[in-house]
């Protein structure tokens, strides 16, 4: 029974960097992954791809050989794989015996990187069929549905991401995990009408309403955007965590909440993230913190867990980026600085006993 992840999302919303720093991440971590990659328009993607469906059908071969333009072209590829789904399965078989795990099924753990063409999700049924095929096989699979943080910035904008990530679970239906990716780049973007919380957890959508009788392109929508409101609020399925691929500490959140999702345990163990301390400052905000010094008899609640986690994001990426840019050099240098102490003590050591062993010979 393999796990693994199905990465979705527009183009653009760094499916592939978040596949390739997930393969770093897991790599040092000594966790198992392979990666299967399903995009038929990256020939040379920068992770190592155990599987690739350029090996089957290229998005050139289909524009050359049908006349498509490159959106038909893609979705022609998914259909060829669909009807070609026992070579995507007997070629998962052969990477996972050839990685060791073809005895230790349950231990494997595969990363699907999929096309950014948002249909093959949402109304296009072949990437829907693959997965469902995989499932019948075993496979336990979750969806990873990367969306670019950007976009909360804009009320409009938010809400057209609300009702993709809702269509595109509605549609997949498997354990499903929104993100927001490129998080650390928010601090660019200006302030944020409402904390991150608020986006993140999807609160009370009327508060949107202002915002967009504002625009006037949406506001002489505002029965409609009512009604869209209401509709994501009735079905309240939708919510996010957030994601920056250089972050250990959020490559971390994200790891163990796609655990849970699937129900994943990992053959090795892996360390909590190094402290998060925040650096000492005094700055007046509105972002109430939990303690950083959690009792070991009573664990916070998963809901306190998702509050602090979000406000320490919001103070890092949105609030001060730049303290916590210095702060993290800060403790980038420390390490080096560790690191060339430990590897001299080792060098001293080494040359204490080869003297040693000298003497000793003469």
């Amino acid at each position: 029974m393999p796990f693994g992840q199905l990465v979705i999302g527009p183009p653009g919303s760094g499916k592939t960097t978040y596949c390739y720093g997930l393969h770093q991440f897991y790599t040092a971590l000594e966790r198992p992954i392979l990666i299967v990659n399903l995009d038929p328009a990256a020939s040379t993607p920068p992770y190592p791809a155990a599987v690739s469906i350029s090996s089957l059908i290229s998005l050139k071969d289909a524009m050359d050989s049908f006349g498509l333009g490159p959106n038909g072209a893609m979705l022609y590829c998914l259909e060829y794989l669909e009807k070609n789904v026992d070579w995507l399965e007997e070629e998962l078989e052969k990477a996972l015996v050839e990685g060791g795990w073809g005895e230790r099924r349950e231990e494997a753990y595969i990363v699907f990187d999929t096309p950014g063409q948002v249909e093959l999700s949402t109304d296009h049924t072949s990437l829907k069929n693959v997965v469902e095929g995989l499932q019948k096989k075993g496979w336990r699979l979750a969806a990873v549905h990367l969306t670019d943080a950007h976009h909360i910035t804009d009320a409009s904008k938010y809400i057209a991401l609300l009702l993709l990530s809702l269509r595109t679970m509605l549609q997949l239906e498997l354990p499903h995990v929104n993100v927001l990716s490129k998080v650390d780049l928010l601090g660019n973007a200006g302030d944020l009408p409402f904390n991150l919380e608020y986006y993140t957890e999807v609160q009370d959508l009327s508060r949107l309403l202002p915002l967009l009788e504002e625009d006037p392109l949406t506001k002489r929508f505002s029965a409609l955007n009512e009604v869209i409101c209401e509709v994501v609020e009735d079905f309240g399925l939708v919510s996010f965590e957030t994601l920056c691929v250089e972050d250990k500490d959020s490559m971390m959140r994200l790891t163990r909440v796609i655990d849970q999702a699937l129900g994943y345990v990992s053959p090795t163990s892996y360390a909590a993230p190094h402290d998060h301390d925040d650096p000492d400052h005094d700055h007046d905000h509105d972002h109430s913190h939990a303690p950083h010094a959690q009792s070991h008899d009573h664990a916070p609640s998963v809901a306190l867990d998702n509050l602090y986690y979000t406000q320490t994001v919001q103070e890092k990426w949105v609030d001060h980026p730049s303290l916590y840019a210095a702060h993290e050099r800060e403790k980038w240098k420390a390490e080096g600085d560790r690191a060339i102490e430990e590897a001299n003590e080792r060098s001293k050591a080494e040359a204490v006993e080869r003297l040693k062993r000298e003497a000793g010979n003469g």
